[in-house]
């Protein structure tokens, strides 16, 4: 007992520092205190004098009213905090608290009428009515509090849009994570950590928005937050009519913060006008009807095998003789059950612990991304100083030592920076999660979605274009690649179809792959639709992996019938114009029966490219290392042409259409006859060609740079990067060159 008043009192004191250094309204640092309050009154709700309890509710209540700019007065919750520090100190030192706290509870806006805390330890805190009127409607009518809602005007300051922004960006994450750990807690409803963190996540919207005047968003966060706060503390019962409300509610946020953020951006107004009565209500009736009595404490240490059945019936029995006491204090008096056990307990029943986070700092987007740009011309110069002829003429070793560190130091700037645009892949994974329930719930099938290498890290701007193709994968996944529960049952297979999104590194790249245990593309099928659509003349000559890259060509689906879901033939070209936007690959492995693959492989950043540099006559060209598959020089006999025309390159029993380089961008070259020069083997959408060039010159990680508005639309060309001597090397577009070639 006196380890857990050891800590409530050490919970005391960090409050009343808070209060001391706390400059102006700061809400996180009130967020702080009113985590700290939750915490002493959980810890001391099992060992410490019921009045003490009671004004730690009392004061969790004010300062909750503050936080909502209820009130601006803070010296009542000062001198609460006041009481609560020598209550405290009565309790350590076992001596009666004997104080009157009539007065503190009425400045607190807790009516005596209405809370009695030395005669009712367990009644919950109501505010005064004449600072917040309580709501007596029957669920059905519409609460008074949401008939009229105010609106900050938008003529707003540049200080005050910074804060408002702030609440955009921060509310937006906050919401993403309410979504990721709903589909969690309909999974698992004992997880107790993913409900506080939904609960912080609505709390901290509720306060801020509260602070901002946005009353719409506050009334809504408000309702959830209230509604979580019956599931922690068990009072109602986790389901999927809750799930559905709650995401709901979180759809209807997102479309008002984001009203938000459009109202600076057009300066109108910050309110939308959403309708959110019809949310509100369903989350007010679901508390009228669902609503079960909590856990007890008794049952909660008999599941944890801390209490006997016979024990916990003594210490009932005890109760019913003392009702004044705890049924925690009792266990503790018979020495059956340790302070420790029962506090633990205690937070079971109501709340875990606020996971310690690391310390982050926040920075603006645009100022990475210029951090990044600023390394990677450090690196050029860098670069350019190694091959400036007087330092190659130089011999002096104290300049080449010099060179050497300065070398390593770019070099670990150059990884350190890109390493900050870095992110996990998982937060793009976990959108999918809702995703796949609502399309099988919308589709009649039962899906289960499986995930894999969520920590593996990518560049942001990857990231944030990878979402969209993904969505379309899915889709088609649900809607065309799993069967029906009982069409996967008639074959023999179980009647849940699963969903599989795993990422990890291979090489310098990313690899991506959604699979499914369905029925797999129908090769007949689509080669059916390609006839019909004119994509193809005589499907012989094509092999399985050409059948399968026809379903990205614009406008193809072989859906019978257009769904909600998919069968518009929009969505497969969207996915591979995106992937290849990316400079990445989407490859298909798919067996009948057995499912399908789609393999995303994505360089880790924009930023930066890997590739093999080579020479064309006067002229450098970097070629994207995720296209070449192997560089070579030709014989004479792996050389021939058809018809005399087009020109081939025998490789691994295959001929594959020579490109010259030079004729394409119209520069000399050294070489005329191939086997004199050397060739380098690329693929694009499956067809591979031979480029001949006259050297190769190494293999390189280049800055890529955007070859501006006026050359944007040169074919072949996909952007430049500065090479240590200071010219410019040109990175090479395979599908433009493959289109050039073709003319």
């Amino acid at each position: 007992m006196s380890e857990i008043l050891e800590s409530i009192n050490r919970r005391i004191e960090s409050i009343a520092l808070s209060l001391v250094t706390m400059e102006g309204e700061d809400i996180p640092v009130l967020g702080e205190m009113l985590g700290q309050l939750n915490e002493i009154e959980a810890e001391g709700e099992p060992v410490a004098d019921p009045a003490f309890v009671a004004l730690a509710k009392a004061l969790s209540a004010y300062l909750e009213r503050i936080i909502l700019r209820e009130t601006s007065d803070v010296k009542p919750f000062e001198a609460g905090i006041e009481y609560l520090q020598a209550f405290c100190r009565s309790m350590t030192n076992e001596v009666a608290y004997t104080t009157d706290l009539t007065d503190i509870f009425l400045a607190l806006g807790v009516a005596a009428d209405q809370f009695d805390a030395q005669k009712d330890p367990s009644a919950e805190v109501v505010i005064n009515p004449k600072t917040e009127p309580a709501s007596s409607e029957p669920p059905g009518d519409i609460p008074e509090d949401l008939a009229h809602f105010n609106t900050p005007s938008p003529d707003l300051s540049d200080e005050d849009l910074d804060i408002f922004s702030g609440f955009v960006a921060e509310s937006l994450e906050g919401l993403e994570s309410i979504e990721v750990g709903l589909i969690d807690l309909e999974q698992n409803p004992d997880d107790t950590e993913s409900i506080n963190t939904i609960f912080r996540s609505f709390h901290t919207i509720k306060g801020v928005s509260g602070f901002l005047g946005l009353d719409r968003i506050n009334k809504l966060a408000h309702r959830s937050e209230n509604l979580l706060d019956k599931i922690r503390s068990n009072d109602i019962n986790m389901d999927a009519d809750i799930t559905d409300v709650i995401l709901d509610s979180v759809d209807l946020l997102k479309q008002m913060v984001q009203g938000v953020q459009d109202g600076m951006d057009n300066s109108t107004e910050l309110d939308i006008g959403s309708d959110i009565v019809p949310v509100v209500m369903r989350i007010e009736e679901i508390q009228a009807v669902a609503q079960r009595g909590a856990k007890p404490i008794g049952e909660i240490l008999v599941d944890q095998g801390t209490l006997s059945p016979n024990d916990l019936k003594a210490a009932v029995a005890k109760q019913k003789e003392a009702p004044d006491k705890k049924l925690g204090q009792i266990l503790m008096e018979d020495g059956v059950a340790e302070a420790k056990q029962v506090a633990k307990a205690l937070r079971d029943q109501k709340r875990s612990g606020v996971r310690k986070r690391d310390l982050q700092v926040k920075v603006d987007t645009l100022k990475l991304d210029n951090l990044v740009d600023l390394a990677g011309e450090l690196v050029i110069a860098q670069a350019m100083l190694r091959q400036h002829p007087y330092v190659l003429a130089a011999d002096d070793q104290r300049l080449a030592h010099t060179l050497g560190q300065l070398n390593q130091i770019t070099s670990s700037l150059q990884t350190m920076t890109m390493t900050l645009r870095m992110v996990p892949i998982k937060s793009t994974f976990q959108k999918m999660v809702r995703l796949v329930r609502d399309l099988a719930r919308n589709s009649g099938k039962k899906v289960q979605l499986t995930m894999e290498g969520e920590e593996t890290e990518i560049d942001r701007n990857v990231v944030d274009e990878l979402y969209e193709p993904m969505v379309h994968m899915i889709r088609n996944s649900v809607d065309h690649g799993l069967e029906t529960p009982q069409e996967r049952e008639t074959d023999g297979k179980d009647a849940e179809g699963e969903i599989c999104l795993k990422a990890f590194h291979r090489g310098g790249n990313i690899v991506v792959e959604i699979s499914d245990n369905g029925r797999g593309l129908n090769r007949a099928r689509i080669v059916e639709k390609a006839r019909a659509n004119g994509l193809i003349n005589d499907e012989s000559k094509l092999g399985d992996d050409d059948i399968n890259n026809l379903i990205f060509q614009p406008g193809f689906s072989t859906a019978k019938e257009v769904s909600d879901i998919s069968g518009r033939g929009v969505g497969m070209d969207v996915v591979k114009k995106a992937i290849e936007k990316l400079r990445g690959r989407v490859d298909i492995q798919t067996v009948p029966g057995r499912g399908s693959t789609f393999v995303i492989s994505l360089p880790l950043t924009l930023a930066i490219i890997e590739g093999m540099l080579v020479r064309v006559g006067d002229e450098r060209y970097v070629i994207p290392a995720l296209s070449i598959i192997e560089s070579f020089r030709p014989t004479r006999e792996q050389y021939s042409t058809v018809e005399g025309k087009g020109e081939m390159i025998l490789s691994r029993g295959r001929l594959i259409p020579l490109v010259r380089l030079g004729q394409i961008f119209g520069c000399p070259t050294d070489v005329e006859h191939p086997w004199q020069g050397l060739v380098v083997i690329v693929e694009y959408d499956g067809k591979h060609m031979s480029l001949l060039l006259d050297e190769l010159l190494g293999k390189e990680e280049v800055v890529i740079k955007s070859m501006g508005e006026m050359m944007k639309a040169v074919q072949g060309i996909a952007g430049g990067a500065i090479m240590g001597d200071g010219r410019v090397g040109l990175i090479l577009d395979m599908a433009g060159i493959w289109q050039l070639a073709m003319q």
